[in-house]
């Protein structure tokens, strides 16, 4: 069944002047007052959106818009054949091929069901065998690539009309009712209401109940929210396990969250600290537990964008965007996203999280090929408003820093090794991984030095004696957490290191000569 949308109200202007801080305005080539019901990002390139009639919400729209410049031209048009249509939800593969669903608003017919285009939706083709009859309702529509899909709508017979394809789509398969759990009475489906991770899928109802399937819609089972009975819910999943589903009701609980952590086995009612809005929810790909939310009803002050670190336990405000409509809403990454709004005054209908004014992660170091025990030394080239930082070095001692600039980093294994950084600031989080950054060459080969030294006795237990075919300049002893236990500056090719004081143990010894340095590893008895 249909789902309920906002209206396009003059107080979208309010604020633009400070909403361009965070976001840009992007031209979506769609006809005055239409609204952003429905997002698909494939890559920070391609994305579409599905719209509507933001006057009058029930009026049939099958009109759409895409980009595959990131934003930078966006080309609008209509769904070909979908005459009296409105579009459920849109789903591509890449700027080319895409699918989308459609229904009547009102009224029925049997035009409705899933079209297709491959030509970057100048043209859209009827998909017939995925029989949606005059008494059907189509609702929701995914492709996990360009043969294999999923479509669903309401009961037909006494049984959720579900259909999945091999081929594209061009031959759509129903799935026995036998394979899915019985609808309650009076229960159907919400357009867009789904959630996909994997090759599971989530749809909620009107009743408050969650319908699953594990292996990409032939299988199903059934949960229910507690007291949430009489609900129209969305669900939200960020991984197999961790998901919610959000009160889409008309009302006063409208928003309202419940929680899964078992893949929507059980669910639990929860109230995040601060405000969070309802007209679209998206966890942000690649965080850990990052979650945004829009909302459109500026009438009761509950429109703009909030975001949670935490998995929906604590929503922050993004102040800037306090105020202005905000809609349907996709992600690629902490960095990219994309949010709908109205056409106004013949410009604007997408937004663009500004991602170089908000944060980007970035680093250098060059020391990116050293020895074991050598250290590598990073700058810090991030851009933005931020709060912390959280740098990984894989088998790096140390392993980890929350410092701007990090210590100097030493290697006890050699290898070529990641470095992270990851920023976070008022306006979300950024991440960077140079994999394979630091080089690390192995212990005791001369990489840097073409001189030699001789070391004895080893193994030592009072006195080591090193002599060096060349100048010495400085004489360190590490231990093998990467400690420098002992320095000494020496001028000279022979000198001697008091030993008795070190603990029994292996140490790595390393010298600095004039053109570089040279390692060994020694024995303390």
């Amino acid at each position: 069944m249909k789902r309920i949308v906002l209206s396009f109200i003059a107080i979208l202007a309010l604020s633009m002047g400070s909403f361009a801080q965070l976001w840009v305005t992007e031209n979506s080539g769609l006809a005055e007052s239409r609204g952003i019901t429905d997002m698909f990002s494939v890559n920070a390139n391609v994305v579409w959106a599905a719209a509507y009639d933001g006057v009058t919400p029930t009026n049939a729209c099958h009109d759409f818009t895409m980009t595959t410049n990131g934003g930078t031209l966006w080309t609008a048009g209509t769904i070909t054949g979908a005459t009296g249509l409105s579009i459920a939800n849109i789903v591509a593969i890449d700027g080319n091929t895409a699918w989308a669903i459609t229904y009547y608003p009102s009224g029925t017919g049997t035009l409705h069901g899933v079209y297709k285009t491959t030509n970057g939706g100048t043209t859209w083709a009827k998909q017939t065998t995925a029989a949606f009859t005059s008494s059907s309702f189509p609702d929701c529509v995914y492709f996990w690539d360009a043969n294999v899909g999923w479509c669903f709508g309401d009961p037909v017979g006494g049984d959720f009309e579900i259909y999945t394809t091999t081929d594209g789509g061009t031959t759509w398969t129903k799935v026995p009712g036998g394979q899915i759990p019985n609808p309650q009475t009076g229960e159907f489906g919400v357009v867009g209401y789904f959630s996909v991770v994997g090759n599971t899928v989530w749809f909620g109802t009107n009743l408050g109940r969650v319908y699953k399937s594990i292996d990409k819609g032939y299988n199903w089972t059934v949960s229910a929210v507690p007291g949430w009975s009489a609900i129209y819910i969305q669900p939200f999943f960020r991984d197999s396990l961790i998901g919610f589903v959000m009160d889409k009701s008309a009302g006063t609980t409208v928003g309202n969250l419940a929680k899964t952590t078992d893949g929507g086995t059980t669910w639990v009612p929860i109230t995040p600290t601060g405000e969070h809005f309802s007209n679209d929810m998206a966890y942000v790909p690649g965080t850990a537990s990052t979650w945004v939310t829009t909302g459109a009803d500026a009438t009761n002050n509950l429109a703009g964008v909030n975001y949670s670190f935490d998995d929906c336990t604590t929503f922050s405000d993004m102040g800037e965007t306090l105020g202005v409509q905000f809609l349907a809403e996709t992600w690629v990454n902490d960095s990219i996203g994309w949010a709908g709004g109205f056409v106004t005054t013949g410009v604007g209908g997408m937004n663009k999280f500004n991602n170089v004014l908000a944060l980007q992660a970035n680093f250098m170091s060059s020391d990116t090929s050293i020895l074991v025990l050598d250290s590598a030394h990073f700058q810090n080239l991030s851009q933005g408003r931020f709060t912390s930082y959280l740098w990984t070095f894989q088998n790096g001692t140390p392993p980890s820093s929350t410092l701007k600039t990090p210590p100097p980093v030493y290697w006890l294994v050699g290898g070529s090794w990641d470095v992270t950084l990851r920023v976070t600031g008022a306006l979300g989080t950024n991440t960077l991984i140079k994999h394979g950054y630091i080089h690390v060459g192995g212990l005791g080969i001369n990489e840097h030095s073409k001189s030699s030294i001789t070391v004895y006795p080893n193994p030592v237990k009072d006195l080591l004696n090193i002599k060096a075919s060349a100048n010495m300049l400085e004489v360190q002893v590490i231990n093998i957490i990467g400690q420098v236990i002992l320095n000494q500056k020496v001028n000279n090719t022979i000198i001697s290191l008091n030993s008795s004081e070190l603990k029994p143990g292996i140490y790595n010894l390393k010298v600095k000569m004039e053109d570089g340095y040279i390692y060994k590893k020694i024995v303390v008895n």
